[in-house]
């Protein structure tokens, strides 16, 4: 549906602003006529324009503009090359551009299916909107140093370019200025860009690496979707925004780092990354958007930074290597779908959570234990817990048993059985409460052996925390 509707929209945009008659005067160079407009009579200046249908105003297979041309006595420099001005020349293989040149301007050469080669000039400052939108038949085309402006779509649809340069001058990459080159392979993008615009490089499919700047700050929405070939990216802590969807179906990423700047995770931004092994996530994160790691196969663990207090519909769904996660102690929501089909074994509840939407952890045929804290239990949505595994035990505060049965957490769904616990300052069994047992918590928490039962702070997770309220406990029991 997207790209019916950037068909639709380049359709629109390629025949826009095209007028019965465009030119000023024409004159005859190399056996070629050629079709002009006067853009500064003072200065002297025309560009080159078409004839009067807006369209294949040029029958030849290949063309030379001239530096200057005389018209009435009067001598003008050719400086640009105009709007629409080879617009759908299908015949047209080759030109050649002097040194005076310093636009080419919008559309000035789409839909040229069959050109071949075209030598920008040095002089060459600009290349506008729609300049080269389906040239199909472009392989490699070299930009002048000198050009600072690249306008959006200026590439659209070259699906035969193998590899381009963007000169030093350019600070943005513009929207859908590469969308579909399917044959670009490289590119080297200059320190100095700050932003790639929304679709700059979507459905790129055989580009397989991009050294980005440490300039960049701002990836637009789907900048890099459906790059197939893409196997890693590196990005600088400079970025403060990376944009919905901005790699998802990189199915060849294997990895990526998530830049410090950022706070939040946009929808869909890794979304179909089947290669993705491991991401580390910042813990300047906030918030996670949905879908973001949808459909990321060969994921196997997460730690979710502690600052997150949702996660979103679908964050992990068809994540099916994803074993080990780490929900933090604060999250309040987990939303529809989150863990679907996930690998997931075990994990905990934390206290704060008040609500899990429908189909959470439907599928995941490897969950065998459930640590919930919550001492209040809410009622149990559609579906949350499907599919788990038959021998799925819940674990849960003691005294509350009849509170989660009476919420919908029954052992028709956790056919393992629901059992309580209590945090036990008795750590060693010897019905004695001392140094012994801080001496085996301790020893429990570093080789990873230690179970909820020792949760004595009641956050839902073992750690140093639980070994400060057994020493308290201990030195109120010696007073």
């Amino acid at each position: 549906m997207k790209n019916i509707r950037i068909l639709l929209l380049s359709a629109l945009a390629l025949t826009a602003n095209i007028s019965a008659s465009a030119y000023s005067f024409s004159a005859t160079y190399n056996g070629t006529t050629i079709y002009y407009n006067i853009t500064n009579s003072a200065n002297k200046t025309v560009s080159v324009t078409y004839k009067d249908t807006g369209y294949n105003s040029y029958t030849t297979s290949s063309i030379t503009i001239p530096k200057t041309v005389s018209n009435n006595g009067t001598t003008y420099t050719v400086t640009s090359i105009g709007d629409h001005a080879f617009y759908k020349c299908t015949a047209l293989t080759s030109v050649t551009l002097q040194n005076t040149i310093l636009s080419i301007d919008y559309c000035a050469f789409g839909n040229c299916s069959s050109l071949t080669t075209i030598a920008l000039p040095t002089s060459l400052t600009s290349i506008g909107e729609w300049a080269f939108g389906n040239c199909t038949g472009i392989t490699k085309i070299t930009i002048p140093a000198g050009v600072t402006n690249i306008g959006k779509n200026a590439f659209i649809y070259c699906s035969g370019l193998t590899s381009i340069n963007i000169p030093s001058g350019v600070k943005n990459i513009e929207a859908l200025t590469f969308y579909n080159c399917s044959s670009l392979t490289q590119i080297s993008i200059p320190e100095g860009v700050t932003s790639i615009g929304y679709e700059a490089f979507t459905n790129c499919s055989k580009l397989s690496s991009i050294s980005l700047p440490e300039s960049l700050e701002d990836i637009g929405d789907y900048a890099f979707q459906d790059c197939y070939s893409l196997k890693n990216i590196s990005l600088s802590n400079n970025i403060t925004y990376i944009g919905t969807n901005a790699f998802a179906g990189c199915k060849s990423m294997t990895s990526a780092n998530i830049p410090s700047q950022l706070t939040s995770l946009s929808e869909g931004i890794f979304m179909n990354c089947s290669s993705l092994t491991k991401i580390d996530i910042p813990s300047t994160i906030t918030s996670i958007n949905k879908k973001a790691f949808y459909g990321c196969s060969s994921l196997t663990s997460i730690t979710i930074p502690s600052n997150v207090t949702k996660i979103e519909e679908s964050t992990f769904y068809q994540c099916t290597n994803l074993c080990d996660v780490t929900i933090p102690s604060n999250i309040t929501s987990i939303g529809s779908h989150a863990f679907q089909s996930c690998a997931i074994t075990s994990f905990t509840l934390p206290a704060s959570l008040t609500s899990i939407g429908e189909y959470a952890f439907y599928d995941c045929e490897q969950l065998s234990d459930v640590n919930s804290i919550i001492k209040k239990p809410f009622v149990l949505g559609t579906n949350v817990f499907s599919g788990i595994s038959s021998n799925c035990v819940l674990n849960v505060p003691s005294g509350t048993i009849n509170a989660y049965s009476e919420a919908g957490w029954t052992t028709s769904i956790f056919k393992g059985g629901i059992k309580e616990f209590g945090p036990s300052a008795d750590v060693n069994r010897d019905g004695a409460i001392n140094v012994s047992d801080v001496t085996l918590l301790v020893s429990l928490i570093l080789n990873g052996e230690g179970t909820i039962d020792y949760d004595l702070n009641g956050d839902g997770i073992l750690n140093v925390s639980d070994i400060t309220a057994l020493v308290n406990i201990i030195l109120g029991n010696e007073e």
